[in-house]
C-alpha cells in the first residue's frame, strides 16, 4: 500500500472542514472564501495544457 506524501496529498477536504469551522465558530453570514491557493494551481495546470486551457474558455467557440 502506497502512501502519499504531506507534499502531495491533497488539502482541499482539511481547508473546506476549516473554513467552515471558521464559519459557525465566528456566524460568519454572506462570507466568500477565496482559495488563492486553488485559483493558481489551476492556472498553471492551464498553461501547462493548452487545450484544456481552451476547452475551459466559455468564451472561445472553437472556430477560427
Amino acid at each position: 500500500m502506497s502512501q502519499q506524501s504531506d507534499k502531495t496529498r491533497p488539502l482541499a477536504r482539511g481547508t473546506q472542514d476549516d473554513i467552515a469551522q471558521l464559519e459557525r465558530a465566528f456566524s460568519l453570514q454572506n462570507w466568500r472564501y477565496i482559495d488563492i491557493d486553488r485559483q493558481e494551481r489551476l492556472a498553471g495546470i492551464l498553461d501547462r495544457w493548452p487545450l484544456l486551457a481552451e476547452l475551459a474558455d466559455p468564451t472561445s467557440s472553437g472556430e477560427q
